[in-house]
């Protein structure tokens, strides 16, 4: 959504009147520096936000976009946390367990393999960024490389997955032509 000049005016207007105390409510829950991005945060998403000139926008919205924002984060940092310490402990992180009884099992075990054919590191930036939703940085901390590196790892994991995906699909089209002109 484009950012129009009469829509930043209304933001601002917002953060001009609203800051303080959506600060100060973040402040409750959060040490000072986190507090002032959760705050910058809530008015850097009213920019986005779709028909921001046709509502009206109260402090008590904002809160709540700031209370959302801090559950996130400190659901974010649990599931970071509980990594770290798999890790520490030098116990290789659990898969997550997701509910595939609708799936055929020849699907489930290609996908496995799939999985497998990725390098360590390749296959723990796909689970961290993916599916378990961490940010680049916080993947980096927890591996202990740079940003740069998790994005490459995740980049050449999709990517192998894709292909895989791809090959399999013109070998399954293969089979099902062979076996219809047999």
């Amino acid at each position: 959504m484009p950012i129009t000049q009469s829509r930043a005016k209304l933001v601002l207007s917002l953060f001009d009147q609203y800051y303080t105390r959506v600060f100060c409510f973040a402040r409750k829950s959060l040490q000072a520096e986190q507090a002032e991005d959760i705050a910058q945060e809530v008015f850097s998403r009213m920019l986005q936000l779709e028909h921001l000139e046709e509502i009206e926008i109260s402090v008590s919205y904002l809160i709540k976009t700031a209370d959302n924002l801090i559950k996130r984060r400190w659901n974010r940092g649990q599931r970071f946390q509980r990594y770290v310490d798999t890790v520490k402990a030098g116990v290789r992180p659990v898969r997550r367990h997701v509910n595939t009884e609708h799936v055929c099992p020849d699907v489930r075990s290609d996908l496995a393999t799939r999985l497998d054919r990725l390098t360590d590191t390749e296959r723990d930036t796909v689970r961290m960024v993916i599916c378990q939703g961490m940010s680049y940085q916080e993947a980096a901390a927890a591996m202990g490389v740079p940003v740069s590196t998790i994005n490459n790892w995740k980049y050449r994991g999709l990517q192998k997955l894709k292909e895989d995906a791809l090959d399999s699909t013109v070998d399954i089209e293969a089979d099902v032509a062979e076996h219809l002109w047999n």
